[in-house]
Formats: structure tokens, C-alpha cells, sequence
């Protein structure tokens, strides 16, 4: 399954904030080819979230603040996701 590219950059801000902040550690890590890669963390630093600080990416205050907004997104889509399965199953359950 192909991934969004809001998908990719939430993974690496999370490999970032998870120590891995050397380019090869993030591609490998994030599951990027290296011209991907150079592009996404290009975007990310010239947009504030991300500094490169002697060859180690770190994220930046705003990098912080963007990437707790997706955890929270990625929770209530989960949360969502569990309350239609449990609609689903109780709809299911009534017809029969």
C-alpha cells in the first residue's frame, strides 16, 4: 500500500524525534530512496520543522508542535476506524 505524503513526513518527523537523524538512518528507517529522502528533508527544513545541525537533522519547535498535531490524528483516526468496525459487527449481529 502506497503511503500518503502526509504519512511519510509524520514517519519522519517520528525517526527524527526518535534519534535517527542522520540521512542514510532516516532512509533506511522511513523506507526512502535517497533522492526521496533529500527532497522530503529539504522540504521540512526550508518549512521550519527540521534543522540540520553538523550533518544530524533535528526537529525544530514548530517540527515538535507539527508532529504532536499528527500523533493526535493518527489516534482519533484510529479511534474512528474502531468505532465503525464495532458498528459494522453490531449491524451485522441485528441481521441475523
Amino acid at each position: 500500500m502506497r503511503r500518503s505524503r502526509d504519512e511519510i513526513i509524520g514517519d519522519i518527523l517520528e525517526a527524527i524525534d526518535n534519534n535517527i537523524n542522520r540521512i542514510s538512518s532516516i532512509m533506511k528507517n522511513v523506507n526512502l530512496g535517497a533522492s526521496l529522502a533529500k527532497k522530503y528533508l529539504s522540504m521540512l527544513e526550508s518549512e521550519g520543522l527540521i534543522q540540520d545541525v553538523n550533518g544530524e537533522y533535528k526537529l525544530t519547535d514548530k517540527g515538535r508542535k507539527i508532529l504532536q498535531q499528527m500523533r493526535n490524528l493518527r489516534k482519533l483516526q484510529l479511534e474512528l476506524a474502531t468505532v465503525i468496525y464495532e458498528i459494522r459487527k453490531e449491524l451485522v449481529n441485528n441481521e441475523k
